[in-house]
């Protein structure tokens, strides 16, 4: 995904946690995220692009890429919860790619280190002395965040996790993404002096054009059921995020036929492939599903640190 998709999807995953109807058990936990994101978003763009940029680990974390065909080592199949659009199109694929194997990328463990890095931060903030110069600032904590956002929506792009190399050829990895960008640059208003979005009255990027997926996505995350839960037999970011990884994987597989490669598919044609979803159809459901996970593990995260607050005696 592309710098502004970045952003703009940290931002709505914040605005999902607001808008949503957010389980009691979880509702004073995600008051506190918002609040703090909306004292610290105005670094988003630069800390969501941070990988790419700076890290530049495109071969590894950005990535987790399955091969279809038998393996002495089948990853354990995972479930996703049940509203999760990556879920309902890749079970339909597994009618046709029965058994797949990792060949590429660690981008669960990186999420999964980036979640225990941020509340690490967090604990050290609280246990320093205020001015203490080991003590990790709200803007170091934030681009924790965004970063960690990036991989996780890096993981629901299913080319990231096809063996596929549909970089190659016509590119059409590159123009997915570069869709995705210019609808949002489309839609919402930049500021490119500071890399940053201009804001609306309620501190989200402002919008000052209408189209049809931004407009579905913005309805989404009011509207779409909210659940904290990873998904049966999942017990944390992890096992989700190999979840998530499976079924972009097997959706994939779903969008572009196993008969195809980079070596016998155009754009043009990819367009129109007869798969059972349109190209917008695909679009809706992809990244509607990584809002909700980055809201999902940004709560969980910020959750867990707000219950050591408790059990340390510090609120």
């Amino acid at each position: 995904m592309k710098k502004y998709t970045h952003a703009w999807l940290a931002f709505m995953a914040i605005k999902r946690l607001e808008r949503a109807e957010i389980p009691a058990n979880y509702k004073k936990h995600s008051l506190s995220l918002i609040d703090w994101f909306m004292d610290n978003r105005d670094f988003v763009m630069q800390g969501a692009w941070y990988p790419d940029a700076i890290i530049k680990d495109m071969a590894t974390s950005h990535v987790h890429k399955y091969s279809s065909g038998t393996s002495k080592v089948m990853p354990k199949r995972r479930k996703l919860p049940g509203e999760y659009n990556i879920y309902n199109i890749g079970k339909e694929t597994l009618k046709d790619i029965t058994e797949y194997h990792v060949v590429k990328g660690n981008l669960p463990d990186r999420c999964d280190a980036l979640v225990h890095s941020i509340v690490d931060n967090l604990k050290m903030q609280e246990s320093e002395q205020k001015g203490s110069p080991i003590s990790p600032t709200d803007n170091h904590v934030a681009t924790l965040f965004f970063m960690l956002s990036h991989y996780i929506a890096d993981a629901h792009m299913p080319l990231h996790c096809d063996e596929r190399r549909f970089s190659d050829g016509d590119n059409i990895h590159a123009h997915i993404e570069k869709l995705w960008d210019e609808e949002i640059k489309d839609c919402y208003e930049i500021d490119s002096d500071n890399e940053r979005f201009r804001y609306d009255k309620y501190g989200y990027p402002l919008k000052i054009a209408d189209n049809d997926l931004c407009n579905w996505l913005e309805q989404e995350v009011v509207i779409r059921k909210f659940t904290t839960g990873w998904g049966s037999g999942n017990g944390n970011t992890w096992d989700f995020m190999s979840a998530i990884t499976q079924y972009s994987f097997l959706t994939s597989y779903k969008m572009i036929p196993k008969e195809y490669d980079e070596t016998n598919l155009t754009w043009d044609d990819f367009k129109n492939l007869n798969t059972g979803y349109n190209l917008i159809d695909y679009n809706k459901y992809i990244l509607i599903d990584a809002i909700d996970s980055i809201a999902k593990i940004w709560l969980r995260t910020w959750t867990k640190y707000r219950r050591w607050l408790v059990k340390s005696a510090k609120v």
